[in-house]
């Protein structure tokens, strides 16, 4: 089953993608900051741009992807380690079709190779 990691200061928001995510088949964890770390290595980080600091995600789970959930109008400074963006408001059909795109992407590299 595909993990998807959640953060987002909102539980109202992280509920409604829970709720998309489950029934769509995917395992779903959440957090309300970066600082929690999730128990398994996640396929896919959800995370909104206000409530989480990229650079921290991707120490956190180097090498996953990285779906940006963010208000409108609001653009993420740190591009480079994105998979997706998803503006505020969105549908739940918004939501997987962005989930399954990042999901196709091959896994980000960090620039470092394994010892």
């Amino acid at each position: 089953m595909t993990h998807i990691h959640v953060i987002d200061g909102d539980a109202a928001m992280r509920l409604t993608v829970r709720r998309v995510l489950e029934p769509a088949g995917f395992a779903v964890t959440e957090a309300a900051s970066e600082e929690y770390v999730a128990p398994i290595s996640p396929e896919l980080v959800i995370a909104a741009v206000t409530a989480a600091r990229l650079a921290a995600i991707r120490r956190r789970h180097p090498g996953t992807r990285i779906l940006t959930i963010n208000d409108a109008g609001i653009a993420p400074t740190e591009g480079r380690l994105l998979a997706g963006e998803l503006d505020k408001p969105f549908t739940p059909s918004q939501l997987l079709g962005a989930v399954r795109r990042c999901l196709a992407l091959p896994r980000a590299t960090t620039g470092r190779r394994g010892r």
